[in-house]
C-alpha cells in the first residue's frame, strides 16, 4: 500500500516540473513572438553550407563571431539534425524552462545550505520560468536565467575555496551565461561583486572598526586579503564585460527611457510573468503580498534572535541595486531593447534568497503553500491560454508544407495581436514570427521578413538588405493572415493565386507561365529541341542562333535567366544596381563563345523552364586574362562538376552531362568554394572567381516518350 508519508518536497517538485512542461507537448505549437524565427535561423545555419541552397546563400550571410547571443541557435541547430522543426523547438524548450526552477533550486541550496527550510522560497522557480520575455520569444535570455543561478549557486558553494578547478567550472558557467545574453551576464557580475563586497570588504571594515588598535590597518588589508584574490579572478570577467559595454556605447551613445508612470504599473503588476492579457496582474498582488509577509516575519526572526548582519544581506543589496537598475535603466539602447524587463525579472528572485528559510513550521509550511499556490494559478492561467492560442497557430501554418523549395515568401496581416479566441493578445504577437514555420520544411526557403537578419547580434545577417527592403526581391508566396472578409487583395491577385485558404488565412502563389515558351527554342539536326546561351556583356557580340545572357539578365516564368539576385551595393536607383557577375570582353580569335564569358565570386544560378523529360546539357568554360579558374556546377541539386580547371589558354573547355527534368525547369548553380576565393586572394591573384561562356541544352527525349 502507498505510504504518503514517503513523499517530500522532491517528489512535488518533479510533479509540479512535469505538470509546468506539459503544454509543451500536449498543445501543437508554442505560442511565442519571436522563437520560431529562432528556429528557422538554426536551419539556415545548417543548410548555408550546401550551395544548392543558393536563395538562402543569395539572401543570407553568416556572422560567425563570437556575441551573446549564440547558444540558443546552436541549440537548436543541432536539435535539427535529430527532431523535425516543431518538435525540435518542444525540446528546446523543455530543457530551457525546465532548468529554471532547477538553476533557482540549486542556487537556494547553496545560499542556505544546512539550514531548515532553505526550499520555502524556492517554489517562485515555476511562476518566473513562464515569462514575458519568453513569450517574447528571447529563448537566449530564458536559457541565461537558468545560467544566471547556477554561476551564482555555484560561486557561493565555493567562494571560500575558490581553487583551480573550481574556477575553471565558474568561468564555463559564466561563459555558458555570456554566450545567452548579455544582460543576465552583465547581472550575475555584478550580483557576485557586490555579494563579493559584502562579503569581504564589509567583514574587513567591521573587524576594523571594533578592535581600533594600533595596527589596526595592517589586520584590515590581512583581511582583505579574500577580496584581492576574488578581484584578481574576476578580472577576465570585468573585462569582457568592459569591453562589450563600450564596444556598444560606441554604437549607441543613447539610449530610450519608458517613463514613471511604466515603471511604476510594471513593477507592481510584476509584469516580467504577464504576457497574454491582464489576468496575471491581480493574481501577481498576491504573490507581493505573501513576499511582504514573508519579509515581515523575516525581519521579525531577526531581531529575536539578534542577527544583525548576515552573509545573505548582501542579496537584500542586490535586490536593492536590481531595483534602482530597474528604475534608472532605459528600455532600450539603438535596437537592443527590453532592459528593465530583464533587470526586474531578478528582483524578487534576489529577495527571496535574503529571507529568512529557517523559521516555524506554520509560517514556513504557510508561505510554502501560498507560493505552490500561485504557482499553480499562474500555470494554470498559461496553459490554458495555450490551449486557446495554438490551434489558431495550427491554422496559421497550416500552408506551410506546401512551400516548394528555391522560394521565397513574405507574410502581411492588419492586426497581428488579434485572436478570435482571446480578442486581442496584449503583450505579444504570438502569430507573426510563427510564419516562420513557411520556411522549415523544404530546402532553401527564404523568409523575406526574417528580423533577426537585420541586427549583428544574430548569427544570420542579410546579404542584400537593401533589395529585400525595397522589394527588388520578389515573394513567390504570400501568407495572409486575419484580413476581414471585405478585404479582396486587389493589390496581390493580379500576380498570384490563392492556393490555400482558411477562415483567417489566405496562401497566396505567384502565378507561373503555362509552360516554357517554345519560340525559344530551336531544333537540333536530329529534330531535338535545343536552346543555346551565349554569357557575355551587355554589348558583346553574340555567337550565332544563341540568346545573349548578360550579367543581369534576370529569370522570367517560362524563360530563362538568372536566379540569384543583383548585389546591393548601389540600390536607391534601379539603374545604377550593380550585379555581383561581370563581364569578360576577349580577343576576337577565341572563337564566337570563348571571347567572352561572365565571371563572378559569389555563388550564380541560371534558370531555365523547359519541358519535362531527358537532356544533354553541354557548358562552355575558356580562361580569362590569363588566369585559370576553378569551377564547380550544381544541376537541379545534383553536383556535375567538383573543382573542374579551366586553363588561361583562351581554348574552348567543354563539358557535357545528362539531366532528367521532372518539374519543369534546369537550375544550374555555378561557384567557386570559398577557401579557393580566400587562398587566391591573398595571394593577390586574379583566378579567385568562376568563369562561365555558354551554354547549350538539347532534348533527348520527351516525358511521353
Amino acid at each position: 500500500m502507498f505510504d504518503w508519508k514517503n513523499l517530500s518536497w522532491k517528489h512535488l517538485f518533479v510533479v509540479l516540473l512535469v505538470l509546468h512542461l506539459l503544454p509543451l507537448w500536449i498543445f501543437a505549437y508554442f505560442p511565442s513572438q519571436d522563437g520560431v524565427s529562432h528556429v528557422y535561423n538554426a536551419k539556415v545555419l545548417n543548410e548555408y553550407a550546401q550551395h544548392e541552397n543558393y536563395k538562402m546563400r543569395d539572401a543570407w550571410q553568416l556572422n560567425i563571431t563570437i556575441f551573446p547571443n549564440w547558444l540558443s541557435h546552436i541549440m537548436l541547430a543541432a536539435l535539427l539534425h535529430i527532431f523535425p522543426p516543431v518538435i525540435t523547438e518542444k525540446v528546446f524548450l523543455s530543457i530551457a524552462i525546465g532548468m529554471i526552477p532547477i538553476a533557482f533550486f540549486y542556487f537556494l541550496n547553496a545560499v542556505h545550505k544546512d539550514r531548515a527550510g532553505k526550499f520555502v522560497y524556492a517554489w517562485l522557480g515555476f511562476p518566473f520560468a513562464y515569462n514575458y520575455l519568453l513569450y517574447m520569444g528571447f529563448y537566449n535570455f530564458t536559457l541565461s536565467i537558468s545560467f544566471f543561478f547556477f554561476s551564482f549557486g555555484f560561486w557561493w558553494k565555493y567562494k571560500e575555496a575558490m581553487q583551480v578547478k573550481q574556477l575553471a567550472w565558474l568561468y564555463v558557467l559564466l561563459l555558458l551565461t555570456y554566450l545567452s545574453h548579455i544582460a543576465s551576464y552583465g547581472l550575475i557580475v555584478l550580483g557576485i561583486s557586490i555579494a563579493g563586497g559584502c562579503i569581504w570588504g564589509g567583514s574587513a571594515l567591521a573587524t576594523a572598526w571594533r578592535e581600533r588598535h594600533a595596527e589596526w590597518f595592517r589586520e584590515f588589508i590581512i583581511r582583505l586579503k579574500p577580496l584581492f584574490h576574488f578581484a584578481l579572478y574576476m578580472v577576465p570577467v570585468y573585462f569582457v564585460l568592459i569591453e562589450y559595454y563600450l564596444e556598444s556605447l560606441k554604437k549607441h551613445p543613447q539610449g530610450n527611457h519608458r517613463g514613471m508612470e511604466w515603471i511604476w504599473e510594471y513593477f507592481l503588476g510584476v509584469k516580467s510573468i504577464v504576457y497574454f492579457s491582464d489576468w496575471h496582474v491581480p493574481v501577481n498582488y498576491f504573490l507581493l503580498t505573501v513576499l511582504g509577509i514573508a519579509i515581515v516575519v523575516s525581519i521579525g526572526y531577526r531581531i529575536h534572535r539578534k542577527e544583525w548582519v548576515k552573509q545573505t544581506d548582501a542579496f537584500l543589496l542586490i535586490a536593492i541595486v536590481f531595483t534602482y537598475m530597474f528604475i534608472r535603466a532605459p528600455w532600450s539602447y539603438g535596437p537592443g531593447g527590453w532592459i528593465n524587463d530583464r533587470i526586474h525579472l531578478y528582483i524578487l528572485l534576489m529577495l527571496a534568497a535574503w529571507l529568512i528559510p529557517d523559521m516555524h513550521k506554520l509560517p514556513r509550511y504557510g508561505i510554502a503553500a501560498c507560493l505552490i499556490v500561485f504557482s499553480l494559478l499562474h500555470f494554470g492561467r498559461t496553459a490554458y491560454d495555450h490551449g486557446r492560442i495554438a490551434p489558431e497557430i495550427a491554422e496559421l501554418v497550416s500552408g506551410a508544407r506546401l512551400i516548394e523549395p528555391h522560394t521565397t515568401f513574405r507574410h502581411r496581416s492588419p492586426d497581428w495581436h488579434k485572436s478570435d479566441a482571446m480578442g486581442k493578445v496584449k503583450y505579444v504577437t504570438p502569430f507573426v514570427h510563427s510564419t516562420a514555420f513557411y520556411g522549415v520544411y523544404a530546402d532553401d526557403i527564404v523568409h523575406l521578413l526574417n528580423y533577426e537578419a537585420h541586427f549583428d547580434y544574430f548569427p544570420v545577417n542579410r546579404n542584400n538588405q537593401e533589395s529585400v527592403e525595397l522589394n527588388y526581391i520578389t515573394e513567390d508566396y504570400i501568407v495572409a493572415w486575419f484580413y476581414p472578409e471585405s478585404e479582396d487583395f486587389a493589390d496581390v491577385k493580379r500576380n498570384y493565386d490563392i492556393i490555400h485558404e482558411t477562415k483567417n488565412l489566405k496562401l497566396f502563389k505567384r502565378k507561373l507561365a503555362p509552360g516554357p515558351v517554345h519560340d525559344l527554342w530551336s531544333q537540333s539536326e536530329t529534330g531535338n529541341l535545343v536552346i543555346r546561351f551565349d554569357m557575355q556583356p551587355t554589348n558583346g557580340q553574340t555567337a550565332p542562333n544563341h540568346h545573349p545572357i548578360g550579367p543581369k539578365t534576370m529569370y522570367e516564368t517560362g524563360k530563362f535567366g538568372w536566379d540569384t539576385e543583383w548585389n546591393h551595393r548601389d540600390s536607391r536607383i534601379d539603374a545604377k544596381r550593380i550585379s555581383p557577375r561581370e563581364a569578360y570582353n576577349g580577343p576576337a580569335s577565341a572563337g564566337p563563345l570563348a571571347r567572352d564569358a561572365i565571371w563572378g565570386k559569389e555563388d550564380a544560378a541560371f534558370k531555365l523552364d523547359l519541358p519535362k523529360g531527358t537532356y544533354r546539357v553541354t557548358n562552355t568554360f575558356s580562361g580569362a586574362k590569363n588566369a585559370t579558374h576553378t569551377v564547380n556546377l550544381i544541376a537541379n541539386d545534383t553536383r556535375i562538376l567538383k573543382n573542374f580547371i579551366v586553363k588561361a589558354d583562351n581554348e574552348e573547355n567543354k563539358h557535357s552531362y545528362t539531366v532528367e527534368v521532372t518539374d519543369g525547369y534546369l537550375t544550374q548553380v555555378i561557384f567557386t568554394p570559398q577557401k579557393r576565393v580566400q587562398i587566391e586572394r591573398e595571394r593577390n591573384s586574379k583566378n579567385h572567381f568562376w568563369i562561365w561562356n555558354g551554354c547549350t541544352v538539347e532534348q533527348i527525349t520527351t516525358e511521353t516518350e
